[in-house]
């Protein structure tokens, strides 16, 4: 580690920056052996004795706290720290604490006067600020719309620079060749009245109104012109009034009051002006753009009406159209379901007389081919008849009679579970219910029950992978009983899950062979509306879905 002598290091920063300096050496148990007469100075001290003195003797108790911590960081770490602070207020007092190690024990604190840098900085930020107060109300100008909502965000700026307390906004109303109070800040109820109208050559705004140039005052407190008498009630000691003048003519004025300050600096007036011209283009606009506004108003009311005779003359067509359609489509999925269950419930009939013929028994090869004809026949009969099913409850919803009884859940599963035990067992899936599943009974119709869960329990077969596995549970959900319906299948992809419960909708899967018009859910779903209740689906793709359904108690 380098070494760098108390001297040499109070020589390198005293390069960059020209302040009164002084250090304290001291040692790792905080006792101090050697102070110096900048030190002293610095720190509001007069005997320079350090015989048995600690370093809590020479500073502050506040300061002490602050540079404790960074003291020990340099005893126990040994490299050096710095660290600015504030030793007083009124006036204040700035300094740069380096703490530094001399050597094995022994450490160094060096002290720098920074309050003229301090100085420099604070006013260099209040220019900053100024800059920055030019740069946002040009930004708001563009932005805010309302005349008062400007005037007040700008008046807030620049009285946290100015020290301001009070603004006054004039419009000028030429039919009546008055000035009218329009926006304002500081003034109470009783003052309202007062300052409400102004005629040109009246008070400080009158003046300006009348001459076109700003006015300036401050000491107002000590002086006697008539022409404050109206603002000197208000206890202000500086006060300040712009003209708002567009291509010469008047718009109005805006005054700006403090009650702290009793002057303004030429680079502060220069502020006000930049910005009192800013908003003597905006307010300008505004007006204008007023009048425009109120021009156009009747033809833009009488346009969003035909607009919206238009929309609904549009909406009245589509939705005949739509009912001419569907009425087309229904109409013709009923005709052609009823002429096809006819001839296929003969084709069943006749399948059946050869399956059981006694007489005439049928060979093995002939029995089996039978069988495919049967399977193939009878999923077709009950496609047909999901179809009329979803027919009947969309065209007459009110016909749909309910035949509510008492239902045990745990009964009502196993059915539903027994009437698709074969279906699962030619597909090689276990079906399960959950251990410890209550027992309880529910207020439902209990063919339609049956309806929705022997379609989920057939769609968790239908899609489930070699030897999967099919898992029924339910539990009491509040006023609700919910049932859930897991397998272990391909899952459905996220994009396809808010479709799956739509009429004749379907996934595209990637396995072959598998059946089905994309209705069983959507008869899932109209079940469940009928009984009051709910159905959804959560579902990871390659890994399963479980399909619930909630119905009330």
């Amino acid at each position: 580690m380098e070494i760098i002598g108390v001297n040499s290091l109070i020589q390198r920063e005293s390069e960059s920056i020209r302040v009164s300096k002084g250090f304290i050496l001291f040692h790792s148990d905080l006792t101090v052996s050697a102070i110096d007469v900048g030190a002293m100075d610095i720190l509001g001290h007069t005997n320079s004795s350090v015989t048995g003195k600690l370093l809590s003797d020479f500073l502050k108790k506040d300061a002490f706290n602050i540079l404790l911590k960074y003291t020990y960081s340099v005893i126990q770490e040994g490299t050096f720290v710095q660290h600015e602070m504030k030793l007083s207020e009124n006036p204040n007092q700035w300094i740069k604490v380096v703490i530094y190690p001399i050597e094995t024990n022994c450490f160094s604190m060096l002290f720098f006067d920074i309050n003229k840098q301090k100085e420099l900085e604070i006013a260099l930020l209040r220019q900053t600020e100024k800059l920055n107060i030019l740069n946002e109300s040009a930004a708001m100008l563009t932005s805010i719309k309302n005349p008062k909502e400007l005037l007040d965000s700008l008046f807030h700026k620049l009285s946290q620079v100015l020290d301001l307390d009070i603004y006054v906004n004039y419009s000028w109303e030429k039919e009546h060749n008055r000035l009218v109070l329009t926006n304002h800040h500081g003034l109470c109820t009783e003052e309202l009245e007062t300052f409400r109208y102004l005629k040109k050559g009246a008070a400080v705004c009158g003046t300006v109104a009348q001459n076109k140039k700003r006015l300036v005052f401050e000491h107002i407190d000590g002086r006697e012109d008539k022409i404050l008498d109206l603002i000197r009630p208000l206890g202000v000691k500086a006060y300040v009034c712009e003209p708002l003048l567009s291509f010469g003519e008047l718009v109005g004025t805006i005054s700006f009051g403090s009650k702290k300050r009793p002057t303004f600096t030429s680079e502060e007036l220069d502020l006000i002006h930049s910005i009192c011209h800013q908003v003597t283009i905006v307010l300008d606009r505004m007006t204008k753009v007023d009048e425009l506004t109120q021009n156009t108003e009747t033809l833009e009311v009488a346009n969003l009406h035909l607009k919206e005779n238009e929309r609904k003359l549009r909406l009245i067509i589509e939705r005949n159209e739509a009912k001419r359609e569907s009425k087309t489509k229904t109409n013709f999925l009923a005709m052609i379901s009823h002429e096809l269950r006819t001839p296929l419930n003969s084709i069943i009939g006749y399948s059946q007389v050869l399956e059981n013929d006694q007489k005439d028994p049928l060979t093995e090869k002939q029995k089996s081919r039978l069988a495919k004809i049967l399977n193939s026949s009878r999923h077709l009969l009950q496609l047909i008849n999901n179809i009329l099913e979803l027919i009947r409850i969309d065209t007459k919803p009110e016909t749909i009679k309910t035949n509510v009884k008492s239902v045990p859940i745990k009964d009502a599963v196993w059915e539903s579970l027994h009437s698709v035990s074969n279906n699962a067992k030619e597909k090689g899936i276990s079906l399960h219910i959950e251990k410890d599943v209550e027992d309880i009974s529910i207020e439902i119709d209990p063919i339609r029950f049956q309806q929705v869960m022997v379609n989920l329990l057939n769609n968790a077969i239908k899609y489930n992978k070699k030897n999967g596995a099919v898992t029924l549970y339910w539990r009491v959900d509040g006023r609700y009983l919910a049932i859930f319906v897991k397998d272990t299948g391909i899952g459905i992809p996220q994009r396809h899950q808010e479709n799956i419960f739509e009429p004749f909708y379907r996934v595209n899967h990637a396995i072959p062979g598998i059946e089905g018009t994309g209705i069983g859910l959507t008869l899932v779903k109209q079940n469940v509306l009928e009984m009051k209740g709910t159905v959804g689906v959560s579902s990871i793709e390659g890994t399963g879905s479980t399909f619930w359904v909630k119905v009330p108690i």
